[in-house]
């Protein structure tokens, strides 16, 4: 019983660790705190994107 309630915590905490991340890293307000958590979530999970994101300004206009 208790391997099993360390490893119900261990993945909690760990989904929590992605969850917030992957908040910050959609919806931070700056560019730099957007990019760590980027490269943070990269780290901790596996078969994510390695292409890095297109930076803000740049590219194509998007017609709306």
């Amino acid at each position: 019983m208790t391997v099993g309630l360390l490893s119900t915590i261990a993945a909690a905490l760990y989904g929590g660790t992605v969850s917030i991340l992957a908040l910050t890293a959609t919806f931070a307000r700056r560019r730099t705190l957007r990019l760590e958590a980027r490269n943070t979530l990269a780290v901790l999970v596996p078969g994510g994107t390695t292409t890095p994101p297109q930076a803000e300004g740049t590219g194509e206009a998007r017609s709306g």
